[in-house]
């Protein structure tokens, strides 16, 4: 039985791309702040001599959620790196149970990656740590980021079951 043709494999697929899709949005909002912030600041420094308190701090927050966000993403998209010389010559069962073993790989590492970022939001939000400068806290960063792993998981999780499928086909 072929299970990426199943309905609750596409409902499954529809709404990772969709959760993925809004951590996308919130990502394109903080590229575009980062934007802004660097433009007030050049114009404030060179302009007015003024230039925006913080802006580099501004600006490395905003970095966190903008490539966090893109993640998911960008998996869908399949923007992601990938050693194509390497698998160039499988085909069929082989190129599947290679990526069987890639997806399981990649799957336990955002677990981790995800895991390790909550334990690390928790770690600064119990030490109170701050930015220098204008004394924004890390601690939501960290749990951005951590939150961001999920979609990812379930983007690799999607490719897994893919091919699974290739496999039994």
């Amino acid at each position: 039985m072929e299970i990426t043709g199943t309905s609750w494999f596409a409902r499954l697929h529809k709404s990772v791309r969709s959760v993925s899709g809004w951590f996308e949005v919130v990502g394109m909002v903080a590229l575009m702040a980062m934007v802004l912030a660097a433009l007030i600041d050049v114009v404030g420094s060179k302009g007015f001599r003024w230039p925006l308190p913080g802006g580099t701090e501004i600006t490395g927050v905003l970095q966190v959620v903008a490539i966090a966000a893109g993640l998911a993403f960008s998996k869908l998209g399949g923007s992601h790196i990938q050693v194509g010389f390497l698998i160039a010559r499988l085909s069929g069962r082989s190129l599947a149970a290679l990526n069987i073993l890639i997806a399981l790989l990649s799957l336990g590492l955002w677990v981790v990656a995800g895991w390790m970022t909550l334990d690390l939001g928790l770690s600064l939000f119990h030490r109170g740590t701050e930015t220098m400068l204008l004394g924004i806290p890390h601690y939501p960063f960290a749990f951005w980021i951590a939150l961001s792993c999920i979609p990812i998981s379930f983007v690799i999780i999607l490719d897994l079951i893919t091919s699974i499928d290739k496999v039994k086909k």
